[in-house]
């Protein structure tokens, strides 16, 4: 250290008046501060230096006495920029700098500097103190690195405290969310909850770290415009000294593309790559799942398995092409066929097979069979060529027919060859356990083919109202059969069974003739404004002797044909097109009107239902049972309405049950309504009652 005596005059300003006062109690003092101080002449020489500097910068006191105030800087700039500013202010305050190590280090200080004047107010030196910041210069620039890193991050990192509320949030944070940070600091971080995890789910994470253990999941979270992400999160306790959590921190890496990839790779494994259907691994999963909850609940599942009629020759004539773009159509119509919750997998080739989950008769599974193949009456177009195709089923049912999918299946598609040796285009039950209900089944046919005879047939009717005015304009004669044991039969018991058998048709001629004759009964009442709607089969229609026999009960009861309005589902007018047309045009010049039943389902077009002399659409009550809450549904009923109108033809929803579906229909400008939601179907004393109060009113 340099020697006090040398400045002794200088000390003594200080207020230090006895020289040796001044070298006992300066050199005591700068022995013993840890901050290296210095004082210069005029000339910022160096006339006094602690020994601190030694510590802090590797030179002895004694060798830096005399020499410039410069040499301790790094860079002469720098010097230059602490002299400007000292005489620029007059006085420093934590003026950062490098000061030279003796071994060519750099280290940082922080330097409070000023000048030193006499009594007369003559500069005397700079006087300086020099805190040696160097190692708070790296944790800062640590700290600055660390927060760049977390600023940049792609990944979303969130620092909370003790108690979950959020003291920060990166940028990633609202790139992902869109949630800025004035909008969740503060917050608790079920603000971006997405409430798909349960209560189990959060109780499990708050125990893992509360007991200070890092926390790792997949969670679904919020967005602030709603939509959902996945996210991989890590949650770390930050834990202090004293083994007490302060913080957590939270990073999460949003992953949804990856569990879209998953859902992708695991949608491609288990489905059929031409029509997007389940496949036979998938469709066998299901199958086992459906007959363990069957066996719980004492239900039933029926297995259908569906062979295409003389598919080969569509590929030979028309190419693979062709054959797999029907393959593609098919598969569209299946599935907008079957029920929902069912399964239609295609097995591979022109094989597909129906999974019918929880059923309860054999009379429904055999209405299901029949739609099936009534969906494919409407021919397809490929490549400009209309196809028609039929198709061949084979049903098993669990338990009677085997209680394992292979045997299922195995007997399903035993009885769909015995489905094609009778002559194709038809369904078979698997014959070799035939159940208790299968034999009901027979039983009623056996019966049907005298109800008849025996006066069992009634016909009830249900009216068609005027939503606006709340009147009855029509009513639709509906078939009930009077089981002399069962009561009152339904027609979903034993349409298709007159169908099947062929007593369709005298038992529609008897539906037709009783209609009539109630119509005109309400005519000749005073009640001629009620149209009567009676629904025609397949088999009717397509009698070369019906337009005949409808001439003569016109004639015969009396009826004004302009009150009666015939319905036909889309299949029955698309088969055969020419014929069709030529029909329609016969019976329409006997004054009967038209409407397509259950519209929809056939999949026509509205224009080229233009080329039949049709004047009302009925659209199908599939359509507005969910239409209240199924988007799909309700657009399908808007543009069937829209179009209708655009066509300046009549359309009725059919199955209005409740009042939320009138209301839909009610703003879409569907004011002709047919459903429960006004009478179901009643006899005809009640329904010529209703006549008779709306005519009184």
């Amino acid at each position: 250290m340099m020697k006090i005596n040398d400045d002794c005059q200088l000390l003594k300003k200080l207020g230090i008046h006895s020289c040796d006062d001044v070298n006992r109690e300066l050199y005591a003092l700068l022995k013993n501060i840890r901050d290296i101080y210095c004082r210069t002449n005029t000339e910022q020489h160096i006339i006094l230096i602690s020994d601190a500097v030694e510590q802090h910068l590797g030179y002895n006191s004694d060798e830096l006495t005399g020499l410039s105030l410069e040499n301790l800087f790094a860079e002469p700039q720098d010097y230059r920029n602490f002299i400007e500013q000292l005489n620029e202010k007059g006085h420093l305050e934590q003026h950062q700098v490098k000061l030279k190590h003796q071994n060519g280090d750099n280290i940082w200080f922080a330097i409070h500097a000023g000048y030193r004047y006499d009594r007369e107010g003559k500069k005397l030196g700079i006087e300086t103190s020099c805190q040696n910041i160097d190692l708070q210069k790296e944790q800062q620039s640590m700290l600055d690195h660390l927060n760049r890193i977390t600023e940049q991050t792609a990944d979303i990192v969130v620092i909370t405290d003790v108690h979950g509320i959020i003291e920060y949030v990166n940028p990633a944070f609202e790139k992902i969310t869109g949630f800025s940070p004035a909008e969740v600091l503060g917050k608790n971080p079920n603000l971006f909850s997405s409430d798909q995890q349960s209560e189990e789910f959060y109780a499990h994470m708050w125990s893992t770290l509360l007991a200070g253990k890092v926390y790792r999941n997949n969670l679904i979270n919020k967005r602030k415009d709603g939509s959902l992400y996945h996210a991989e999160i890590t949650i770390t306790p930050l834990i202090d000294d004293n083994a007490d959590i302060t913080h957590f921190i939270a990073t999460a890496r949003d992953i949804s593309d990856h569990i879209r990839d998953k859902v992708r790779l695991k949608h491609i494994i288990h489905h059929d790559t031409l029509t997007d259907l389940p496949n036979r691994s998938l469709f066998l999963d299901r199958l086992q799942q459906a007959i363990s909850k069957a066996h719980h609940h004492h239900r039933l599942v029926a297995v259908l398995f569906l062979d295409l009629d003389r598919f080969k020759n569509i590929n030979d004539s028309l190419g693979h092409t062709a054959g797999d773009q029907l393959l593609q159509q098919l598969g569209e119509r299946f599935r907008a066929t079957i029920r929902e919750g069912d399964t239609i997998a295609r097995f591979g080739g022109d094989e597909f097979v129906i999974l019918l989950d929880d059923f309860d008769s054999d009379s429904s599974l055999s209405l299901i069979a029949q739609k099936i193949l009534n969906s494919l009456a409407t021919p397809f177009e490929i490549s400009g060529h209309e196809i028609f195709i039929t198709a061949s089923i084979g049903i098993s049912i669990c338990p009677h027919d085997g209680e394992d999918p292979e045997t299922l299946l195995r007997n399903a598609d035993i009885a769909m060859y015995r489905a094609k040796e009778l002559g194709k285009n038809n369904f078979q039950y698997y014959s070799e356990s035939m159940t208790a209900r299968v034999f009901e089944r027979m039983t009623l046919e056996n019966n049907l083919r005298h109800a008849l005879e025996r006066n069992e047939f009634i016909l009830h009717y249900q009216p068609q109202v005027d939503a606006r005015s709340g009147k009855i304009f029509g009513v639709e004669a509906l078939l009930r059969w009077r089981h002399p044991e069962l009561g009152l039969v339904m027609p979903n018991n034993f349409i298709s069974l007159l169908e099947e058998t062929g007593l369709i048709e005298p038992v529609g001629i008897w539906v037709l003739e009783t209609a009539c004759r109630q119509s005109q009964q309400w005519h000749e009442s005073g009640m001629g404004f009620v149209h009567m709607s009676v629904n025609l089969s397949s088999r009717q229609f397509n009698n070369s002797e019906f337009i005949s026999s409808l001439q003569n009960i016109i004639e015969e009861t009396g009826v004004n044909p302009e009150y009666l309005e015939l319905e036909l589902t889309e299949s029955m007018l698309m088969r055969n097109t020419s014929s069709t047309i030529a029909a329609l045009k016969s019976l329409n010049d006997l004054g009967v009107r038209f409407a397509i039943d259950d519209f929809g389902t056939g999949y026509s077009s509205l224009n080229y239902l233009r080329r039949f002399p049709i004047e009302t659409i009925k659209i199908d009550r599939s359509f507005i049972r969910d239409i209240t809450h199924d988007n799909d549904d309700r657009a399908i009923c808007s543009a069937i309405i829209g179009m209708t109108r655009s066509l300046s033809l009549n359309v009725i929803a059919e199955g209005v049950e409740t009042d939320g579906q009138l209301d839909f229909l009610k703003t879409k400008d569907c004011h002709y309504i047919q459903g429960n939601v006004f009478s179901p179907a009643i006899p005809a004393e009640a329904m010529t009652k209703m006549l008779a109060d709306q005519l009184r009113n």
